[in-house]
């Protein structure tokens, strides 16, 4: 289950950084190719403030998710072998052909 989970987390985190990294080239790009197309600067000042606010969501997306599926990751891994629930030994229940059990 717990490498389930790991495998999972790194695998979303790639997705992320992938999909990000790819809606960032042709965002880019395509405002690229409008200006050189259109030759226009009112078009620029009109669409910079919506470019970059979609670039700073693929930014942050890009880089945040894999971040922060790396840091549960790293917990999940350093911190699951000290929850694991171990019995008792005053819980544990009795072996069979134990002394105890010969006694009674």
């Amino acid at each position: 289950m717990q490498m389930a989970v790991v495998q999972w987390l790194d695998q979303l985190g790639s997705t992320a950084f992938t999909f990000s990294a790819w809606a960032f080239v042709l965002l880019n790009g395509y405002g690229v190719a409008m200006v050189a197309w259109r030759r226009d600067r009112t078009m620029v000042n009109r669409w910079t403030s919506r470019f970059l606010a979609a670039n700073l969501l693929l930014l942050g997306v890009g880089l945040g998710v894999p971040t922060m599926t790396l840091a549960v990751r790293t917990a999940i891994v350093t911190l699951a072998p000290a929850m694991r629930i171990q019995p008792r030994a005053s819980e544990a229940p009795a072996a069979t052909g134990s002394i105890d059990a010969i006694k009674r």
